[in-house]
């Protein structure tokens, strides 16, 4: 076997392995007996066929064979040289010359990284603190939570929850004409808006000005269209809204009496609130965590520059791609609209895959410095998490897993990309910000 390497760039390579023809012969050799051995041929016992008729019934079998086989050892060949780390093989060509066979590889390889000298980082974080206020937010949300809506027949107050229906037009023309992937923003028929919120999405016009009206009226309503609204057409510009009141509710929160605390496995307000207060210390505690690792390894990549595979990108790329298109999906967003705004998700996506990757680069540079390994405990956490995420039981995921090589060796990268997050994290020193600074 004979392999000559060129570079096409820092982190791409064309590499040329020829096997001689007697080496293909002999891999060819083996791969017939295979064939022999395991061939259902009618009147013959497995294993007795003649060579001869396995290798001209098999021969476009026995072909492709041969060729994964010589294209297996060429890799693993390729994987044994010391220069470089192979990170991904992007096109193959095979060619036979002359009784020999020729694989030609354009690959992409690990960039050289230059590790910090020490990975110590020093991390500063809020104090994992619950303070009155938030645990009497808390409260309040819980009670929120269990709020009932009674219908009332009187004018709306602001808090109130209105079922409306609303129809806007600028100029004359239907919103709905103008703007097609916003329908908040057009056309309602029957929707609920709580009365006089100041943060409710959509038409701020119809949410302030239904207050005062009453069940079966209408009336028209304005709304000005702030001038950076995204379509140009609507930014700035004044709309009239054409609005029918259905029904009026009035929200009713329960009381904080013994029935509400029951609800919570508490006897009592002040049981009840330091239940809340544990509950917003343990979730800050997390958050701290999630933070720590993040800032960590955030300020040790800041320290390295490289350059990134194509592929690399290509793959980083491709995956929040499909995240988005899940994201879109799941929100209810039809292939219309996904396709409309498929530029700005492309863009979108290149952005942010080039931070993704040179995450991924550095954390698998950190773990090989390190000797890192994953081993079956890393690897049955990474399958739960992986299980939780897409909602699948985990032994259809090992199905799943066992069909598609690529995810499962996905899964184990970043299996080992977690080891290494996890290295850097316990080395981080954390100096937690002072009560008045954290606010």
């Amino acid at each position: 076997m004979n392999t000559k390497i060129e570079n096409i760039s820092d982190t791409r390579k064309k590499i040329t392995v020829v096997f001689a023809p007697e080496q293909v012969e002999e891999e060819k050799g083996k791969t017939v007996a295979d064939f022999v051995r395991n061939a259902k041929i009618p009147g013959f016992r497995p294993g007795k066929a003649p060579k001869a008729m396995v290798e001209k019934l098999y021969s476009d079998a026995i072909k492709d064979q041969l060729e994964r086989s010589l294209t297996s050892r060429a890799v693993e060949d390729i994987n044994s040289i010391k220069d470089f780390d192979l990170y991904a093989v992007v096109d193959i060509k095979r060619e036979e010359k002359d009784g020999g066979f020729e694989l030609e590889f354009t690959a992409d390889v690990y960039p050289e990284v230059k590790l910090p000298e020490s990975l110590e980082t020093k991390v500063e974080l809020e104090p994992a603190e619950a303070s009155d206020a938030e645990v009497d937010n808390a409260v309040e949300y819980y009670r929120n939570q269990r709020a009932k809506y009674e219908e009332v027949d009187r004018e709306i107050r602001k808090g109130d929850f209105v079922r409306l229906s609303y129809k806007g037009t600028v100029d004359g023309a239907p919103v709905s004409e103008i703007e097609t992937s916003l329908p908040i923003f057009a056309e309602q028929k029957s929707t609920w808006e709580e009365a006089g919120n100041e943060n409710a999405p959509g038409v701020q016009g119809v949410v302030q000005g239904i207050v005062g009206m009453k069940k079966g009226e209408k009336k028209t309503l304005s709304h000005e269209f702030p001038k950076e609204f995204p379509n140009e057409k609507l930014a700035g510009k004044k709309a009239d809204y054409e609005v029918e009141i259905f029904e009026v509710r009035e929200k009713k929160l329960p009381e904080l009496d013994a029935e509400f605390f029951k609800a919570f496995e508490v006897d009592s307000l002040d049981a009840l609130k330091n239940k809340v207060r544990e509950s917003i210390v343990n979730e800050k505690k997390s958050n701290n965590e999630i933070l720590k690792r993040q800032f960590a390894v955030e300020q040790l990549m800041g320290k390295s520059e490289f350059a990134l595979p194509e592929s690399a990108l290509e793959d980083e790329r491709q995956s929040i791609l499909e995240e988005m298109m899940m994201r879109f999906m799941s929100s209810g967003a039809s292939r219309e609209d996904i396709e409309k705004n498929k530029e700005a998700l492309f863009d979108s996506a290149g952005k942010e895959a080039e931070g993704r990757a040179k995450m991924r680069i550095f954390l698998n540079r950190v773990a090989k410095a390190n000797d890192l390994k994953i081993d079956n405990e890393d690897m049955s956490r990474m399958l739960w998490q992986e299980a939780m995420r897409t909602h699948t039981k985990p032994e259809e995921l090992i199905k799943q897993l066992r069909k598609d090589p690529a995810r499962a060796n996905r899964l184990r990268s970043d299996a080992l990309l977690q080891k290494a997050i996890n290295f850097i994290a316990e080395k981080a020193k954390v100096e937690t910000k002072a009560a008045e600074a954290a606010k």
